[in-house]
């Protein structure tokens, strides 16, 4: 694999934007880091650095329309091991072979740190049911359509279940769903019958 294969790589999960600042936040953190003495002192402070501008980018970037997927402490003990994460690295400069290569790749977890901050509501979508403009009509409360229901609706119910391809009957929808539907349904058109005929 050469260095154009892994270029290739990078460019298909993450946006030519976010490959230049983290290029330009790596660069940051290798010149503060070059002031300090070679050793452990300088690796965390380049790795700290460049991690923090380019997380810091990552989520002034992000698709802020899905929300923060944690409560604010969850977040940020979230950040402290992803700290404890990367500044291990950093402790493991004298066993990591290439450590100076190593370094920089770390910074990339910023990556999953914003992904994991961001992408929690994005399976949370509301599903709005379609109501037709008939049922909207004679929508009545699920209680008051309990409290009306008579002997005869229960019948009704009986005839209606067993019916094999019912209309109400959706994947996913229990049966007392299925019933409250049904039976404000029934109630409400009884209502709308008996607003129509009484005189005005």
């Amino acid at each position: 694999m050469g260095i154009l294969s892994l270029v290739r790589l990078l460019v298909k999960y993450v946006k030519p934007a976010d490959l230049i600042v983290f290029l330009i936040a790596v660069f940051i953190g290798y010149y503060v880091a070059s002031f300090l003495p070679e050793g452990a002192w300088a690796n965390y402070a380049f790795i700290l650095i460049a991690y923090h501008l380019f997380l810091t980018w990552l989520v002034i970037d992000a698709d802020h329309e899905t929300g923060i997927s944690l409560p604010i402490g969850s977040t940020l003990l979230t950040h402290a091991a992803c700290l404890v994460l990367i500044i291990s690295f950093g402790a493991g400069s004298r066993h990591i072979p290439f450590f100076t290569f190593v370094r920089a790749g770390v910074v990339m977890l910023a990556i999953f740190e914003r992904d994991w901050l961001f992408r929690g509501n994005t399976q949370k979508k509301v599903i709005k049911k379609k109501v037709p403009a008939t049922a909207a009509v004679n929508a009545i409360p699920v209680h008051v359509a309990i409290a009306e229901a008579t002997a005869e609706d229960n019948e009704a119910w009986i005839r209606h279940l067993a019916q094999p391809n019912r209309a109400t009957r959706k994947p996913g929808v229990t049966v007392k769903d299925e019933y409250e539907q049904w039976l404000v349904a029934r109630i409400g058109s009884r209502h709308a019958a008996a607003s129509s005929k009484s005189p005005a």
